[in-house]
């Protein structure tokens, strides 16, 4: 897991579920030493915004976010991703400009329905991709799907894209708040242009 990855892993993350404060990725900085990493965020607030971000999935974890063991401030009052992500596809969330400027696309990307482990045997990850197909082609028409595969950046999210914006809506109706396998999945739009580019991380 490379500072690179983590930058735009949890950059991503925060925009995408507007807990950032402006437009862009709000990390400013990150370093990686044995299994810590220190992330420093461009404001005050965004860095008590990221503490949501606790127990987010990523690479068949969960991510452990907080202060540094030394951080002498106040406190923080602050939820966990499963949280953040239930009140942002409810609508309660509104949290910073990327909630409040929230596009529909033809893209859906889906959290927490995978583990790495899941990705490593070929046959079984065969066997996600047509179950996803017959699943998520019942909401509209599927374009295409792609499941990064365990070594490579998104790994264990899955990307739906639809005919048209009205179908990746029903998509995430229907499928964010499922549980699978004992983890609640999440679903959101992703932007057209990542999509199009294969910048899935």
């Amino acid at each position: 897991m490379t500072e690179a990855f983590l930058t735009d892993f949890l950059g991503n993350a925060m925009e995408q579920v507007g807990l950032n404060t402006k437009p862009g990725n709000p990390i400013a900085a990150c370093r990686v030493s044995g299994k810590f990493a220190f992330i420093e965020l461009r404001s005050p607030q965004e860095a008590a915004n990221a503490l949501n971000l606790n127990n987010i999935p990523c690479m068949g974890a969960y991510l452990r976010i907080g202060r540094p063991s030394k951080w002498s401030g106040t406190p923080d009052t602050h939820g966990n991703w499963e949280d953040i992500l239930a009140k942002y596809m409810s609508g309660e969330l509104q949290v910073g400009a990327a909630a409040s400027s929230s596009v529909t696309t033809r893209v859906v990307e889906l959290h927490n329905m995978l583990t790495s482990e899941d990705l490593e045997d070929e046959n079984e990850y065969n066997e996600i991709m047509e179950d996803t197909r017959a699943e998520c082609g019942q909401f509209g028409t599927l374009k295409s799907i792609v499941i990064p595969k365990a070594n490579e950046p998104g790994a264990t999210k899955i990307f739906l894209e639809y005919e048209s914006p009205d179908d990746a809506a029903k998509a995430i109706q229907n499928l964010a708040g499922r549980t699978f396998d004992g983890r609640k999945v999440a679903a959101a739009y992703f932007d057209e242009g990542k999509f199009a580019s294969k910048q899935f991380a």
